[in-house]
């Protein structure tokens, strides 16, 4: 959890007005750790946190499918109203405002139903928003944002894996015509970075490989660079610095 919380302060600094949601998991343990995990990730300037109901140590729901282990509904219960408490807690003593999302990964293993009473149960208990992960079809998505206030936020996420089908991705415009608030992509970005990293890489060690970097400008003019005869593209050494706060950097030790 303290690891968490380091990287949690680092992207909130970085982040500066952009609202930061962050993964609580389990809470890191008993109801004492989900107390102690909500106020510490509040002092940490998160805006919303999400409590989950897999047993821990928690595994990825899609990768793990039906084989998720779940706690019971009582369990689960008890597991927010402690985080619903630590939230009223970091505002009353410790000055911080932090959200509570109820989520639950028990579609899998438990079924729809399942799923559904418990993120009801998330908004009976006044989690700020509720979250099933991995429902299975437009249909549950569409009947459980339907079963829940229209005041209470909700949450749909995906992850992209093979190629895009409309029956199992969702666009933004369909997340919204489904009344959902908020669009989750988890591992879009991480995709992406890997399969830059890689691509490079796999460039740069090419037999026929010379190392060099080509230059083209793109449809809006902009200079991007690539790997040799490779489709890797590369963000020009300028932009590199505009965006990672070189010239901040320099006027601060410049002092002016």
């Amino acid at each position: 959890m303290s690891e968490m919380q380091e990287t949690l302060s680092s992207v909130v600094q970085v982040a500066g007005n952009v609202p930061v949601i962050v993964d609580g998991d389990t809470g890191y343990g008993g109801m004492i750790n989900v107390r102690r995990t909500v106020r510490s990730f509040a002092a940490a300037g998160a805006a919303a946190i999400t409590i989950e109901d897999q047993v821990f140590p928690k595994v990825c729901t899609y990768a793990a499918g039906n084989s998720v282990r779940v706690v019971s509904r009582d369990e689960c219960l008890r597991r927010v109203e402690a985080a619903l408490k630590a939230r009223d807690e970091a505002k009353s003593v410790d000055g911080n405002e932090i959200l509570i999302i109820g989520r639950t990964d028990c579609r899998g293993a438990l079924g729809y139903d399942e799923a559904l009473s418990r993120c009801k149960m998330f908004e009976a208990a006044g989690c700020d928003i509720c979250y099933a992960e991995n429902l299975q079809s437009r249909y549950e998505y569409e009947h459980l944002r339907s079963e829940l206030l229209p005041s209470t936020p909700s949450i749909l996420a995906q992850v992209q894996s093979g190629p895009i089908s409309r029956e199992q991705m969702y666009t933004i415009q369909d997340i919204g015509e489904m009344n959902y608030d908020f669009a989750l992509f988890g591992i879009t970005a991480l995709q992406g970075y890997l399969a830059s990293l890689t691509g490079i890489a796999s460039q740069l060690m090419a037999s026929d490989s010379t190392g060099l970097i080509e230059e083209e400008q793109d449809e809006g003019n902009n200079v991007m660079s690539k790997i040799g005869t490779g489709a890797t593209k590369l963000l020009s050494f300028d932009d590199v610095k505009r965006i990672m706060g070189f010239d901040e950097y320099e006027t601060i030790q410049k002092g002016s």
